[in-house]
């Protein structure tokens, strides 16, 4: 059983892990010889530097060491912090702004994979018809607006074709590259170390700096970890060393046959590949191809939104399920929106994707450093290495890192800013949200008059029973004091016959058994606290949750769904003329804006509207 899984999850795999490292092809090979000669020894030596990059990048560090750094299955930035989190008693900042910023970093990347995967496809034209030149960047800008424009409908029916597609175009990239190393077989040499030592040496300073151009082949990469939980470890590496890490050595090396043979073909190596009669026919399976690559980033973005969102580390936005049987197929609208405009305007600031190249890569690069020196504390902290294995297994990958890093920086002043900033931006609301829902939980939850006492307060003689009434009351996992429960009674003086005071509690783990969700504890006088407990990849589905509760015999009476009222509690902020409580008074504002603008708990946790009742309170920062 477990071997006829894997072929399906091997071929699905190709189409969301490697989609977007498997068309780095069309402009790699182009950025990394950009500005210098286009002869043998450069040729052999950016080969080398490619070889090599995939080899120990992907192969060797992310394939052989990163998977390892699973949080129950599950990876990426966030889930690595939350391993790192449930791992260690003690909060390290270092590696909480490690992962606030790799996060921030990603989204960046999901505006710059669409615009330049999608416009290099597109740019065949210039070297097919270059009489429909003119037309490469609406037709980009349609092909983009189109994909963002149907994220709503979701993909669940067509996203069974996306590795079979994605195998096709491997197979062609195989196919175009062995037909012209065939030609020029000595090309092959370029395996040998030796060639890309050699071309630091000729080149110095100006061959450094295409390092960020070499780069590009890697680019991608960072989602073999992302997409850990999807298809799990095998199905990953199997792909891998089967299928794309053969076609794309091939389709390089093809490229580097071409150009030893015609130096000309620098201005798109990838489409000189290809015999007339297939020009057209390659066009059209490249489109499809960066489709289905800026298809599998924005769906990361989305999935990574919902992690930052339950891990308390993102204001509370729009999350729509768009399959009832894929549970990763969701759509958040307004970070749709946000990664719509960003990646037109990136097509239109830069208008070819030459110059998208310039900005592109140093995101991932820090995402990668990044995901590097966490693991690297990981393997420390819960694999029990010692620091001297620690550093003898990845310190290569370091300094390789590093190396591209530097590279990448020079990219800066040529539009990798953009990234870098809307990183910063990301990892600002970020930092606000989570100071302030911290701050907000211990000065604001945890200082209520405690549940107990509140019942205490009120005699069942002054209140009216509303019978065969049963009412939840949703609250925060640190209120002590049961939410509105308290302004409830107050207010109404009814209390329904049963009562529930529910909250829900995200853990450090992507998903939690069903087994150990409900936490149920009698208050007395028909009133529970309920806790559900969830992981940070999970949907949260209250009324749901609590159907289940009445197979399961949770409660001591029955629980009919669909005679449930609901109430919710509404924090507003108010800010206080005295010393600030966040780290800047700007940020007291904003957390103050985010609250009021995050979408209200009935929708987050999909809550009846015509049965749930918001009671507004106000706390003071």
């Amino acid at each position: 059983m477990k071997n006829k899984k894997l072929f399906p999850l091997t071929l699905a795999a190709l189409g969301i892990v490697y989609g977007d490292i498997g068309t780095s092809v069309l402009y790699a090979m182009r950025q990394s010889l950009q500005g210098i000669a286009v002869n043998q020894d450069n040729i052999l030596g950016v080969l080398s530097l490619i070889f090599w990059a995939l080899i120990l990048i992907v192969s060797i560090k992310y394939l052989c060491f990163i998977l390892r750094a699973d949080n129950d299955g599950e990876g990426g930035v966030l889930a690595l912090f939350a391993l790192l989190k449930a791992s260690s008693k003690k909060h390290s900042p270092v590696f909480f702004l490690i992962g606030i910023l790799g996060t921030g970093l990603l989204f960046g990347d999901g505006m710059l994979t669409p615009a330049i995967s999608v416009m290099s496809a597109i740019e065949g034209l210039h070297i097919i018809s270059p009489d429909f030149s003119h037309l490469v960047l609406p037709l980009t800008i349609v092909i983009l607006l189109g994909l963002f424009f149907t994220q709503h409908f979701g993909i669940a029916k067509i996203a069974r074709c996306f590795g079979p597609i994605i195998f096709i175009w491997f197979i062609t990239l195989g196919i175009l590259g062995v037909s012209h190393i065939l030609q020029n077989p000595e090309v092959v040499q370029a395996i040998n170390p030796y060639y890309g030592f050699k071309f630091f040496i000729n080149n110095g300073w100006t061959g450094y700096a295409l390092l960020g151009g070499v780069f590009l082949v890697v680019t991608g990469g960072e989602a073999l970890y992302a997409d850990l939980g999807i298809f799990g470890k095998e199905p990953i590496r199997m792909s891998w060393f089967t299928v794309a890490l053969p076609a794309l050595l091939l389709n390089y090396f093809g490229q580097g046959a071409h150009l030893l043979r015609d130096p000309s073909a620098i201005s798109n190596p990838f489409y000189a590949l290809a015999p007339t009669w297939f020009e057209y026919p390659l066009l059209i399976l490249a489109t499809m191809a960066t489709i289905i690559a800026s298809q599998a980033v924005i769906s990361a973005i989305f999935s990574l939104t919902r992690q930052a969102i339950l891990l308390d580390l993102f204001p509370r936005v729009r999350i729509i399920q768009t399959s009832h049987t894929l549970f990763g197929q969701i759509y958040v609208p307004q970070m749709n929106v946000i990664l719509a405009l960003g990646t037109i305007a990136l097509v239109l600031i830069f208008g070819n994707s030459s110059a998208l190249a310039n900005a592109y890569g140093i995101a991932v690069n820090l995402v990668m450093l990044g995901a590097t020196l966490m693991v690297m504390r990981l393997a420390y902290q819960y694999w029990h290495w010692s620091i001297i294995k620690v550093f003898a297994v990845f310190s290569l990958f370091l300094i390789i890192e590093l190396a591209f890093l530097g590279a990448n920086l020079q990219k800066i002043m040529s539009g990798g800013w953009i990234p870098l900033v809307f990183a910063m931006l990301a990892s600002i609301v970020m930092l606000t949200w989570y100071q302030g829902m911290k701050y907000l939980r211990q000065n604001y939850y945890r200082e209520k008059v405690d549940l107990i006492d509140v019942i205490k307060q009120f005699d069942p003689k002054d209140l009216n029973m509303i019978k065969n009434a049963t009412s939840v009351f949703i609250t925060d996992p640190y209120d002590n004091g049961g939410g509105c429960f308290f302004h409830y009674l107050k207010l109404s003086h009814m209390i329904p016959e049963h009562v529930i005071i529910l909250s829900v509690l995200i853990e450090n783990r992507p998903k939690v058994p069903i087994l150990e969700r409900y936490q149920l504890t009698d208050l007395g006088k028909n009133i529970h606290r309920l806790v559900l407990h969830y992981g940070f990849i999970e949907s949260i589905h209250i009324p749901k949750a609590l159907e289940k509760t009445d197979k399961m015999k949770i409660f001591p009476f029955h629980i009919d769904v669909d005679q449930i009222n609901y109430l919710v509690e509404m924090t507003n902020i108010s800010l206080a003329m005295r010393k600030r409580t966040l780290m800047f008074n700007w940020q007291e504002r904003f957390f103050a804006f985010l609250m009021r603008n995050s979408t209200l708990n009935i929708e987050f946790l999909q809550l009846p509207y015509n049965r749930t009742i918001a009671m507004g309170t106000y706390c003071e920062i």
